[in-house]
């Protein structure tokens, strides 16, 4: 099929009070219309793709930039639907084919849906078909008009009287027409209506005026065209999404305690066997392995966590690695570049960045690991910190393998610690150590009689 995918994408959103252009607001972490688009590259390629834009075009272009082929058309002036697919016409004069026209802020429109709508375009041999749905409160929506079944053309709300605001089948706002047949169309609008707009529904009036074979698919699923005008709507949009893509989740292995509490980004993967725990929050690009446990009310983004990991609760991940059988938390924040081996333990209120731990690393509790590595088997005692920064610069701490460092130790960096040392609790780490050695540094303990708080308190 020679097709051509038209979205519309021009308007301000005047009802969101934001100086953002409405189809850039985000739904589950992407701009809706990224939804729009993804859907249209199911049923045509990229290339195909024309973006209608107009306020703060260079906002939404950018934002797309991503999009490497997709095409842009520029509408000036808002004149209404009709007006911006007339905008297109230069891009496609050559072009000799079939234009689906897609509006920027349905991004809960389904792919099938659409597969379905071109099918019935094609079976039935239509120059245009819309894409209709039954609404029981179809206020601020055209309706659909029949005669004997006929369907003879769109009324909008604005212009309708009450016996046509009684009909319940609207427009979704969704066509597919044959091109040479659209721009003929297109020439024949007027704009005499309470907008003062040329309206893309007046095409189908003038169809049948000219004997075009026109008709409407009616899609009985008619929460997938909740336009989205205010961020009530954004809202209640992203609900829809993020239980679709919970479900896909569960329908492919994992397993979701209480699913209605937690966030799933639209990029997230995560494998099967896989259980969530309530109140989570998994973003960005994150990977989640098999078997995994996501204790709860985790932040987690843009983090690869391998197989078998366990997140036991209240942590925050972000732009981490995680190996095989390791354990995190609770209360353990991991920052940007932290990378755990396998079968490593980082306990609660351990913080880690820009750091490499080696496999069977443990930090158990109460730590400070930043620009560093550790090698395998190291054990690394409550209460340890490497001084990284030095108020200028920061400097890499290096620790070598089966390194046991005892509690409320500072390694002061940049220094290293050779293989199978032994450190001290309380020990100030400030010169590199060897392979093998016992270091200490702790003050003599001295001990002063009857200088106690035993007088003290008995004044009281």
């Amino acid at each position: 099929m020679n097709l051509v995918t038209i979205i519309l994408a021009a308007g301000k959103g005047t009802r969101f009070k934001s100086e953002l252009p409405k189809v850039l607001h985000k739904i589950m972490e992407k701009p809706m219309i990224e939804f729009v688009i993804n859907t249209a590259k199911k049923v045509t390629n990229e290339e195909n793709i024309y973006v209608v834009v107009g306020y703060k075009r260079e906002l939404v272009k950018e934002s797309l930039k991503n999009y490497l082929k997709l095409n842009f058309v520029i509408q000036e002036e808002q004149k209404g639907t009709g007006h911006a697919v007339m905008c297109c016409e230069k891009s496609l004069e050559f072009f000799n084919g079939d234009i689906l026209i897609l509006c920027g802020d349905m991004p809960l429109v389904k792919v099938d849906t659409i597969k379905n709508f071109i099918e019935f375009y094609n079976n039935n041999s239509l120059d245009i078909a819309v894409l209709s749905t039954k609404l029981e409160n179809p206020f601020g929506y055209g309706r659909i008009i029949r005669n004997n079944g006929k369907f003879l053309k769109i009324v909008e709300e604005k212009d309708a009287d009450e016996k046509t605001k009684d009909i319940k089948e609207i427009n979704t706002g969704i066509y597919i027409v044959k091109s040479k047949v659209l721009f003929n169309l297109l020439k024949k609008l007027k704009n005499n209506n309470a907008q003062g707009e040329y309206y893309l529904t007046d095409i189908i009036y003038e169809a049948n005026k000219n004997n075009f074979k026109v008709d409407a698919y009616v899609e009985e699923e008619s929460i997938q065209f909740l336009g989205i005008n205010t961020r009530v709507h954004l809202s209640q949009a992203e609900n829809i999404l993020l239980r679709r893509k919970i479900e896909d989740l569960m329908l492919n292995g994992v397993t979701f305690i209480k699913p209605e509490t937690t966030f799933i980004g639209y990029d997230v993967e995560i494998g099967n066997d896989t259980v969530i725990y309530p109140g989570n929050f998994i973003t960005g690009k994150s990977k989640i392995g098999k078997n995994c446990i996501i204790g709860k009310n985790n932040f987690i983004k843009d983090s690869n966590i391998l197989e078998d990991v366990i997140i036991k609760g209240f942590c925050y991940i972000e732009n981490a690695k995680i190996g095989n059988f390791s354990q995190i938390g609770p209360f353990s924040h991991l920052r940007p570049d932290s990378d755990i081996g396998n079968n490593c333990k980082i306990g609660n209120f351990v913080e880690t960045k820009k750091v490499k731990l080696e496999d069977g690393v443990k930090a158990s509790h109460l730590s400070y690991l930043g620009d560093a590595f550790i090698g395998e088997g190291t054990n690394v005692g409550a209460g340890t910190i490497t001084c990284n920064y030095d108020g200028v610069n920061k400097h890499k701490t290096y620790i070598g393998k089966n390194v046991f460092i005892g509690s409320d130790t500072q390694l002061v960096a940049p220094v290293k610690v050779g293989d199978y040392t032994l450190i001290a609790a309380g020990t100030t780490v400030t010169k590199d150590v060897g392979e093998n050695s016992l270091v200490h540094s702790r003050m003599k303990q001295h001990e002063i009689k009857n200088k106690g708080m035993k007088d003290k308190l008995c004044k009281k």
